[in-house]
This record gives C-alpha cells, sequence and structure tokens, in this order.
C-alpha cells in the first residue's frame, strides 16, 4: 500500500486530529479570541475570563497558543484538560501542578487544608518572585455550581488588595448558561467571547495552511468545488474539515489522483454522514 506521506511528500499528517499549536491558522475569529486574551493577560486585575465556542472550533489549540506567547518570567501559568468534579480536586490539581504534594488517591480531600495549601504555594512560588499565576480550565461547561463558586473564590484579592491569580474557563455554549444563572461568579468576569467557525472565503487558506505546515510538494490540493462542499459539510467548523479532508487525501493516494475533486469529496461526504448521521 502506497504511503500517503511519501505520496503528497509530508513531513507529517496535515489532518489528524489534536490541538498541535503548529497547525494554528489565525482566522479573523481565533484572531480576535487571541488579541482578547492576550489583552485580559495584561490588564493583570479582571480576575476571571471565559472562551466558549461549539465542538470542534479551535478553543482548545487557540489557548494553548495564547499560553506559549506568555511571559514566563512574569506567568506561571497552567492547563487543566477535564473539568474538576469538587472544589476539593480543583484545588489538588492546581496544587499538584505547583509543586505541592500528591493527593491521596482513595481519601476523602479536605478542602481547608488544600486551600491552606495552595495560598502557601502561590506566596512561596508565585508571589515572593513578583509573577501571576494564570490557570485555563477546559471543558469548564461540564463544572458544577460549587466549583464555579471556587473558581471565583481563587481570583479573591490578597493583602495587597489585589489578586495575583487569573482564570479562563473555556468551554461549550452552555457554559454561558450556567454563568449567567450564577450572579456572584457571572458579575466577577472580565472577558466573555465566543469564538465562531471559519468563514467560507477562509477555509481554502486553512487547508493550505495545513498542508504548508506538513511541507506539501503542493498545497493547491483541493479544487473550488471541492472547497464549497466542505464548507456546506462542516459550516466551518476545523474539526470536521480536517476529517473529511483526511480521508481525501487518503484516498486520493490510494487512486494516485494528484488533487482532489469535487466528486471524490461528494463520495466520501456522503458515506461519513452515512456512517455518522
Amino acid at each position: 500500500m502506497l504511503d500517503y506521506l511519501a505520496f503528497w511528500k509530508l513531513t507529517q499528517p496535515p489532518f489528524d486530529a489534536g490541538a498541535d499549536p503548529s497547525f494554528f491558522f489565525e482566522s479573523h475569529a481565533h484572531g480576535e479570541a487571541l488579541a482578547r486574551l492576550e489583552y485580559f493577560a495584561a490588564d493583570q486585575s479582571m480576575g476571571l475570563a471565559a472562551i466558549t465556542g461549539e465542538i470542534g472550533a479551535g478553543k482548545t489549540m487557540t489557548l494553548q497558543v495564547f499560553l506559549r506567547r506568555l511571559r514566563p518570567d512574569i506567568f506561571k501559568s497552567m492547563m487543566i484538560f477535564t473539568a474538576p468534579e469538587s472544589p476539593a480536586g480543583l484545588l489538588a490539581e492546581i496544587n499538584r501542578q505547583l509543586g505541592g504534594g500528591e493527593p491521596l488517591v482513595n481519601a476523602s480531600a479536605d478542602r481547608d487544608s488544600l486551600t491552606r495549601e495552595f495560598h502557601k504555594l502561590l506566596r512561596e512560588k508565585i508571589v515572593a518572585f513578583g509573577r501571576k499565576l494564570l490557570i485555563v480550565l477546559d471543558e469548564a461547561q461540564l463544572m458544577d455550581e460549587t466549583c464555579l463558586d471556587a473558581v471565583k473564590c481563587l481570583t479573591n484579592p490578597i493583602a495587597s488588595g489585589v489578586s495575583p491569580v487569573s482564570v479562563i474557563l473555556s468551554g461549550q455554549p452552555e457554559l454561558k448558561a450556567k454563568l449567567r444563572a450564577l450572579p456572584q461568579v457571572y458579575q466577577r468576569f472580565g472577558l466573555i467571547y465566543h469564538l465562531g467557525y471559519l468563514t467560507r472565503d477562509e477555509v481554502p487558506d486553512y487547508v493550505r495552511h495545513r498542508l504548508a505546515v506538513s511541507q506539501a510538494a503542493s498545497t493547491d490540493v483541493f479544487d473550488d468545488a471541492g472547497i464549497d462542499l466542505l464548507y456546506g459539510f462542516s459550516h466551518g467548523c476545523p474539526r470536521q474539515i480536517n476529517q473529511i479532508c483526511k480521508l481525501a487525501v487518503d484516498r486520493a493516494c490510494l487512486l494516485q489522483q494528484p488533487r482532489v475533486d469535487d466528486t471524490m469529496l461528494r463520495m466520501i461526504i456522503g458515506d461519513f454522514e452515512k456512517h455518522f448521521a
């Protein structure tokens, strides 16, 4: 079987799932999200921010790119990919990433002691060095009311009158409804932004960008009619574009066709919808 990487002269798969920041495409929406996050970090007084978006919009990758751009002499950052089930679980994971002790697996967590440990680590590892702690919580739509309230408490001011902690919640659109139902939390947010999908005009540039990052010999692989089909199927969702493009380049390799035309894409999309609808 012909290796599709060799066929397309690629150094790595261009359309695989995952949030590899090297593949980040700065669409209008994604560029706006980055700019707002960078403003939030630079302000250092907003405390809480939320980034929402549909599944597959690229929230996680955008946040990883943002974290990479932070100055390490100013910020200590961490990203928690799985929403904690309890305030104690949240504190335990933050403390662990700050270099605290590992929580006992089967012991009932003591929230008060975890809070004391958090403030001790904050003083010793963040405040003592004049730095800020920035925490990103992914899949935040899964967090319950007590966890969201605990997040708010993380950003409470300390003796100096300001907080050395900022928190960014990332989640699906229902996160906004959860926050609005908790005014004591919602009113503390300095930034709330909804990340949209790619526009039709951005789709061909997005596909070419992924191929270019993989060092394809040619990025002119999909024709205009095929791009129309991609957008019609995905509505600009990067994850769904990747799914179809991955199948398409593999199929074209199998048939040893140098381009992906609309006939091939129509067949792939039809088969995909038949099995996953």
